[in-house]
């Protein structure tokens, strides 16, 4: 069933309805470059590294700070779209992130990308909730159901694609490809959502918004994600604790906020449920595995194992078909014994999955790694459904935005800390473990001393050798290189296995709920 306005006014021609099946192929346009582009700079990280030479935080801040404003702003715009225009919402949304992607391609400087990279991320925090209402105000009934699930399907499979596209595009053309391509399907997108899309209004969003809480959440999330790259070398000094004392000032201050304002931008009595705070808690422990994954296996396989962007890309393709696969499927087993199962299996797959990735050694070969890669994306994917189904089905249905949202704000801010965890515990080790791999090998003190104050590129997984060494003592000096990256690597995924083990204890406290959860969408 579809939802067209009956209201005319004598002497006014009545708005042409929307046509629901261009409406669903608009929308739906614009959030698959959204979900492409959440995947696809793991495999152009590697390129971006030699060509504008950042620091590994800097590095990590190219996915960071995507994630993080998507993470900050995701609540507030969807509770603004509702309480005024959908539709301009999602053509701002949509034309923006056509404009910061045409940006990241001509950025010559690190500074620059992670700039426009963090104004990508609040496009595309405008386009999703913005998307979502508008197919929500467009369809009703089953026909709802199947346009949601047209959509989410949308979403996953261009996150699956995007490594393999990612690989094709950077090999071709070189890393700003990737963005490029943004630009013709944006505009596409923008033209034809200016020409069909019709004015969508919330009825049930009054007042004003909460926009102080949503500066001390996003400052909070900036905060503690600082604090954590700051302690990148593994010293917890006045800058790093000032930074994580001030996250949790910051945070409480957005707890008080909450409490006392009239229209509050998160209802902290949906966390009275313990099935609510434990999901969402599942949520940031399973994204924290995979982001951290995704950023150490490119850099992994493109510079210790030396395959091609192209061929990076292909061997990621069992972790993102499988999630869209897993997001497709799990609903089914939701609707009949609850979302506690999925939960329970996603996560154990993820923890022995981060498990079978912590074993790689410097010569592995590709058999050692799609299985766990595989159920990697199996568990999350079966994780992203059914936690959103435990979040939606246990709150009131007026506050089923509210909990959508919260899972979305989840993920992005597990990707957040899992990259910055994770590639600090890996930049600690490389710090401690380099010198005694290279007098192991017999380096000698000048050329090991050269290549410990360039320990950063190491890092990631480049090992830079003095000019004019022999060859013997160059493969040495690789060789130590690649050892200590991928010991930090496997070390830091052992904490992984460690936090998804967390995440299985906290399914334990998820239970099913009485409101119905047809209508929950999963976002990649």
């Amino acid at each position: 069933m579809v939802k067209h306005s009956s209201t005319e006014e004598i002497g006014t021609a009545p708005p042409r309805p929307p046509r629901p099946g261009v409406v669903l192929t608009v929308v739906s346009l614009g959030a698959a470059i959204v979900a492409l582009d959440g995947t696809v700079i793991s495999v152009a990280n590697p390129d971006i590294a030699a060509d504008l030479r950042p620091s590994l935080a800097g590095l990590q801040w190219v996915t960071n700070g995507y994630l993080l404003a998507i993470a900050s702003t995701l609540v507030i715009f969807g509770r603004a779209a509702d309480r005024f225009s959908r539709r301009t919402f999602w053509l701002t949304g949509t034309a923006l992130f056509t404009v910061a992607s045409l940006m990241i391609a001509l950025s010559g400087s690190i500074n620059a990308l992670i700039f426009w990279r963090v104004v990508q991320g609040i496009a595309g925090a405008l386009v999703m909730p913005a998307g979502v209402g508008l197919l929500r105000a467009t369809f009703s009934g089953p026909a709802l159901s199947r346009a949601l699930a047209t959509w989410s399907g949308c979403t996953a499979i261009a996150a699956a694609a995007g490594p393999v596209v990612a690989g094709l595009l950077v090999q071709a053309q070189g890393w700003q490809s990737v963005f490029l391509i943004n630009v013709p399907i944006g505009a596409v997108a923008v033209t034809l959502g200016a020409l069909h899309l019709r004015d969508q209004r919330g009825t049930t969003e009054t007042g004003r918004l909460d926009a102080v809480g949503a500066v001390l959440l996003a400052l909070t999330m900036v905060s503690l994600a600082w604090g954590v790259l700051q302690a990148e070398h593994g010293h917890l000094d006045a800058t790093v604790l000032g930074y994580l004392g001030l996250a949790v000032v910051l945070g409480a201050l957005f707890v008080w906020r909450q409490r006392r304002a009239a229209r509050p931008l998160l209802d902290l009595t949906i966390f009275a449920n313990r099935t609510v705070p434990a999901a969402t808690l599942l949520v940031v422990f399973a994204f924290f595995t995979l982001y951290g994954t995704l950023f150490f296996l490119t850099l992994y396989m493109q510079r210790v194992q030396g395959v091609s962007a192209l061929e990076a890309g292909v061997r990621v393709l069992p972790l993102t078909a499988a999630l869209a696969l897993a997001s497709a499927l799990v609903g089914h087993l939701n609707a009949r014994v609850g979302p506690r199962p999925a939960l329970l299996g996603g996560m154990t797959i993820v923890a022995a999955s981060a498990f079978g990735l912590s074993q790689l050694e410097v010569g592995s070969t590709y058999h050692a790694m799609w299985p766990s890669l595989l159920g990697m994306g199996l568990g999350i994917g079966m994780v992203s459904v059914a936690s959103t189904d435990a979040l939606v089905s246990n709150v009131h249905p007026r506050l089923s935005s509210v909990a959508g949202g919260l899972q979305q704000t989840a993920s992005q801010l597990g990707g957040v800390m899992g990259t910055a965890v994770l590639t600090t515990l890996l930049s600690v080790a490389v710090s401690t473990g380099l010198a005694g791999n290279l007098a192991e090998r017999g380096v000698g003190p000048d050329e090991s001393q050269f290549v410990l104050d360039r320990a950063d590129r190491v890092t990631q997984g480049e090992v830079p050798l003095p000019p004019g060494v022999g060859p013997g003592t160059a493969d040495a000096i690789v060789e130590a290189g690649h050892a200590s990256f991928v010991a930090g690597m496997t070390g830091a995924m052992s904490v992984a296995v460690v936090v998804a083990l967390v995440g299985v204890v906290a399914a334990l406290f998820v239970r099913k709920g009485e409101h119905s959860s047809a209508d929950a969408v999963v976002m990649h």
